[in-house]
C-alpha cells in the first residue's frame, strides 16, 4: 500500500514537472542568483533562485512570510490560519487572497501535512517544523526543497527568520527586522530590575498544570521581561500537581491562547494567592504576542508591564505600535 502511494506521488510529480517544462518561458527572474540557508537540522537548503511558490505549514511560519513582506509567494498555508480569528483578521488586512480564503490549505483537519496536496501546488519551497519528519522526508525524496525550523530559543528564531528571508530573496527586509529586535532585546537586558516577580506560564488551550521549565523558549521570554520563571525545573514541558503550584507561589499566572476561566474555574487553585489577587493575565490578542516568532519581544514587554507598573500601559502601547509598524511594514500599507 505504501509503495502504491509513493508511486502515485511520483506520477503526479512527473506530470507537474512536464507541465512546467512545456509552459515556462525564460524570464529575467530565471537568471537570479542562487540562494541558500542552513535550517534547524544543520542542512544547507539551496535554490537556483529565490522561491516564488511557497508552502508554509504552521501559523508561525505564515506569520514569518508576512513579516518578510513576501505573502504574495504563498500558495499553501495551514487550515488553522482561517480558523484563528486573531491571526486571520490581521493578515487579511495585508493580503486580499487571505481575506477571501483563496490560499490553499494542504493540511488535514488536525494539522498534519497532506503531502499529495502539497505536491499539487507545485512549490519550489516548503517551510515546516523539524518535528514534521515524515512529511519532510517524503517531500525531499520527491525533489522538493524543505527548510525546517525549531524555534527553540530567541537566537534560533532570529536565525531562522534570516534563513527564510534569504530563500525568499528578502534578506534586506529580514535584516531590518532583526536589527530592530536585537536593539530592543539589548535595551531590555540592560534595564536593571529589582524585586523580581515570579511568573508561572500555563500552556495554551487550557493546560493550566502544564508549564515550561528552565532553558525553554517561554523561560527565556519571561527572563527577558525581567521577571523569574516560577518553575525551577530544567524540563521542557513538566506536568505538575496543584500542590506544586502552591509551593512555587507565583505572583502572576500567565496565559497565551487560553482563557482566564481555565484558571479561575479550577477549584483546587481557588486559594492560590495569584488567583485570590486576580493576577491571572491573558495575552490578547494571542497573534500579537506569538512567542514562536520574533514577537517573543512583545510577549516579554507585556510581561514586564504586568510585573512592573512603572513601565506604563501607555509606554507599552507606544512600543507595540512601533513594533507592528516595523514587523509588518504597516505604514506602507496605509
Amino acid at each position: 500500500m505504501k509503495l502504491r502511494y509513493l508511486l502515485s506521488l511520483l506520477v503526479v510529480v512527473g506530470l507537474l514537472q512536464s507541465c512546467k517544462q512545456s509552459t515556462t518561458t525564460p524570464t529575467a527572474e530565471s537568471t537570479d542568483t542562487a540562494v541558500s540557508a542552513i535550517d534547524s537540522r544543520g542542512k544547507e537548503v539551496k535554490l537556483s533562485k529565490p522561491a516564488t511558490r511557497v508552502v508554509a505549514l504552521y501559523e508561525a511560519l505564515v506569520d514569518d512570510v508576512f513579516m518578510l513582506d513576501a505573502q504574495e509567494k504563498l500558495v499553501g498555508i495551514p487550515q488553522q490560519i482561517y480558523l484563528n480569528e486573531d491571526t486571520f483578521e490581521f493578515l487579511s488586512t495585508l493580503d486580499s487572497r487571505m481575506a477571501k480564503k483563496e490560499i490553499a490549505t494542504p493540511t488535514f483537519g488536525g494539522g498534519s501535512s497532506n503531502v499529495e496536496a502539497i505536491i499539487g501546488l507545485q512549490p519550489d519551497l516548503v517551510i515546516t517544523f523539524d518535528q514534521d519528519a515524515e512529511a519532510v522526508a517524503q517531500l525531499e525524496d520527491l525533489g522538493i526543497a524543505v527548510y525546517t525550523i525549531a524555534s527553540e530559543d530567541q537566537e534560533g528564531i532570529i536565525k531562522e527568520l534570516k534563513g527564510i528571508g534569504a530563500l525568499l530573496g528578502q534578506s534586506e527586509r529580514a535584516n531590518t527586522i532583526v536589527d530592530y529586535i536585537e536593539k530592543e532585546v539589548a535595551e531590555m537586558k540592560a534595564t536593571k530590575i529589582e524585586n523580581q516577580k515570579k511568573v508561572y506560564y500555563a500552556w495554551s488551550k487550557g493546560r493550566v498544570l502544564s508549564t515550561s521549565g528552565k532553558g525553554t523558549l517561554m523561560d527565556k521570554a519571561i527572563t527577558l521581561s525581567g521577571a523569574l520563571n516560577a518553575c525551577p525545573l530544567e524540563m521542557q514541558a513538566p506536568n505538575i500537581g496543584a500542590e506544586m503550584l502552591y509551593k512555587w507561589n507565583p505572583d502572576i499566572i500567565l496565559l497565551w491562547n487560553s482563557n482566564e476561566s481555565d484558571v479561575y474555574g479550577l477549584s483546587e487553585l481557588a486559594n492560590l494567592p495569584a488567583v485570590v489577587n486576580k493576577q491571572v493575565k491573558v495575552m490578547k490578542p494571542s497573534f500579537l504576542y506569538d512567542p514562536h516568532t520574533v514577537k517573543f519581544l512583545l510577549f516579554a514587554k507585556q510581561v514586564r508591564q504586568w510585573s512592573y507598573p512603572e513601565y506604563t500601559e501607555d509606554a507599552l502601547k507606544a512600543d507595540l505600535d512601533e513594533a507592528m509598524n516595523i514587523l509588518y511594514n504597516t505604514k506602507s500599507q496605509k
